[in-house]
């Protein structure tokens, strides 16, 4: 989103949140621009208008990039939804057709599955454990993509940047 796009939008967060003391001064209003200013002008408005719909209080920036990150990608299915995925392809393809029933999952199902072991989760004797395994790697992957989602390009290259540094120093020091 550009300047004037952002303006447009400034102007719509004020309108729907009048009594709140929003963007005050210009520094505010930089700082909010800085960290919003990767994300598409529709997209901004889209994510503006859906928390507008659903919540009382204005959003934060993390709020913004959050709806919006959602708008963009769609929402991620629950794990339920997930674990529900993994039963039909069970019934539907049986041990042998591992492959065709990994096909059929999507991206956060697949990773869990793969995890796990299909062929585990087909001959388990204790499908409630696989259950609650299941449950807390979608959970840490849903999370995970999600934060993903919201943080700016900018920002993971920076952190990639860092962490690469701090890994030659630390093999440097190992030497």
């Amino acid at each position: 989103m550009n300047k004037q796009e952002f303006s447009l939008f400034t102007m719509a967060l004020k309108t729907y949140y009048p009594r709140e003391n929003l963007l005050p001064n210009t520094q505010a209003m930089e700082l909010w621009y800085q960290q919003l200013q990767d994300i598409p002008y529709r997209t901004a408005e889209a994510a503006l208008n859906q928390w507008v719909a659903t919540n009382k209080w204005s959003p934060s920036i993390a709020d913004i990039r959050e709806t919006a990150a959602g708008v963009a990608s769609g929402e991620v299915l629950d794990w339920g939804e997930g674990w529900e995925q993994v039963l039909k392809a069970i019934r539907k393809y049986g041990l042998y057709r591992a492959e065709d029933a990994m096909e059929s999952f999507d991206p956060i199902t697949r990773q869990c599955v793969e995890r796990l072991g299909f062929k585990q989760i087909c001959m388990s004797e204790n499908i409630s454990a696989d259950r609650a395994n299941f449950r807390m790697i979608y959970e840490q992957l849903a999370e995970r993509r999600r934060q993903e989602a919201q943080t700016p390009e900018a920002l993971k290259n920076l952190i990639g940047d860092i962490q690469r540094k701090q890994m030659q120093i630390g093999t440097r020091e190992d030497a």
